[in-house]
């Protein structure tokens, strides 16, 4: 699937500085400069949260469709970011829901060639992996995937994953580390479904 969105390995960036939304003809500008500033930031995130069966461009459109409606509304001195994730997070959501993960995210299958470095097994072995962590993250609730997709893929501390998602500092603790405990429990039940 190719997109004209370009996918950064980068931890999000804290945000550029709010935009003012002036009244009449330029808040198209506004759009724009939102546009520039957020979409790469939005495709990661839907890319992340979604895994391969959400088309990235689709939750990217939808999500700008959502800003066009409401950025007359918003006031500049408001934080777009944690606003811009939760519209990402609900739209991507309600694409997984048509759409369960079925193998691995686009960014994890860009290197279609094996490495030299690694035996065509190994490489093998290692997209296994990857899909087998992507089926666990799908059984996790929405709120613990969230949370670790942004601390453990995205790169986020817990501190910025609080702003972003609005929560306080404990709550992100608290639910990464069930995501954790959750995550574990399904890999020992695995493990000894192996043995």
């Amino acid at each position: 699937m190719s997109t004209p969105f370009k996918r950064h390995a980068a931890a999000m960036p804290s945000g550029p500085a709010p935009i003012p939304v002036p009244s009449g003809n330029a808040s198209l500008l506004s759009f724009a400069e939102v546009y520039r500033q957020w979409a790469d930031a939005i495709a990661r995130w839907a890319q992340r949260l979604g895994g391969a069966l959400v088309d990235v461009d689709d939750v990217v459109q939808e999500v700008f469709l959502v800003v066009s409606r409401h950025l007359g509304r918003f006031r500049g001195d408001d934080q777009l970011s944690p606003w811009l994730f939760e519209v990402t997070r609900k739209i991507t959501a309600n694409h997984r829901r048509r759409h369960r993960w079925r193998w691995l995210p686009a960014a994890e299958t860009s290197d279609q060639h094996p490495s030299p470095c690694r035996s065509p097994e190994a490489d093998l072995e290692r997209r296994e992996a990857i899909g087998q962590l992507y089926e666990a993250l799908d059984r996790l609730p929405e709120k613990y995937r969230t949370v670790i997709v942004l601390f453990e893929i995205e790169g986020l501390s817990t501190q910025q994953i609080a702003e972003l998602r609005q929560l306080k500092l404990s709550t992100v603790r608290v639910q990464l580390g069930r995501a954790r405990q959750s995550l574990l429990r399904q890999y020992r039940s695995r493990r000894k479904g192996e043995l």
